[in-house]
Parts: C-alpha cells; sequence; structure tokens
C-alpha cells in the first residue's frame, strides 16, 4: 500500500506523462506512467489495484512473459495444454508506444502460441 500512496502523491503534483517506473526486459525499457483513467498508473489502481503483487506480476511479465500478440507480454501456467494465459500487460499510451497502458490478471485459453492438444 505504500507504494500506491506515494505514486498518488507523486502523480497528484505532476503530469500524466511523468514516469513513476522502468520496467526491464534485456537492456529494453518500458515506462509506467502516472496516466490517466484510460491508461498508466491512475488507470490501473482503479481498473485493475495496485499494490506490491501487481507491481511483482507485470514485472515478470515484462521480464520473462511470452509476447502475447495485442502488444505486450503475458505469463501463461505451464505444463498444461492448452496453455493458460494467467496476466497481460500491454503498451502504447498517448504518451509513448513504449509506455504501460495496462495490465491484469486473465484466466483463458492462450490465444497466441496455443498448442495442440
Amino acid at each position: 500500500m505504500a507504494a500506491a500512496d506515494s505514486y498518488d502523491a507523486i502523480c497528484r503534483s505532476h503530469s500524466r506523462d511523468y514516469i513513476l517506473k522502468k520496467y526491464y526486459r534485456g537492456p529494453a525499457f518500458y515506462t509506467l506512467r502516472c496516466g490517466t483513467k484510460t491508461w498508466g498508473w491512475k488507470h490501473i489502481k482503479a481498473g485493475h489495484g495496485w499494490d506490491s503483487t501487481m507491481d511483482r506480476r507485470i514485472t515478470a511479465a515484462i521480464w520473462s512473459g511470452d509476447p502475447n500478440g495485442r502488444g505486450g507480454y503475458s505469463t501463461y501456467t505451464r505444463n498444461q495444454c492448452p496453455r493458460l494465459e494467467k496476466f497481460r500487460t500491454l503498451f502504447g499510451t498517448p504518451a509513448g508506444r513504449n509506455d504501460l497502458l495496462t495490465a491484469y490478471t486473465v484466466d483463458r485459453a492462450a490465444l497466441v502460441g496455443a498448442a495442440t492438444c
């Protein structure tokens, strides 16, 4: 909760384009900006909730997830056929194409790379 309170305070005094955090995938990085009700941290907090678990899931999806075919990375169940998509990130905002648009939990069959069982 402390990070959410801190981010909330920061975003109250900065523009929607302010970068709160960078998530890395090798040398590439993706930014989390304050955003608005439709994208970025404010959107994620209001629509999907923000806590340390959400932050860890975003980190895992970006760092080691698979491309999800929708302009982001997702984590999937392992050793299951078909694989289930568990968590999704999407990129591209009015502020930049490598900005986190949204992130959320998903529990359904993977649309990309689904193996025939």
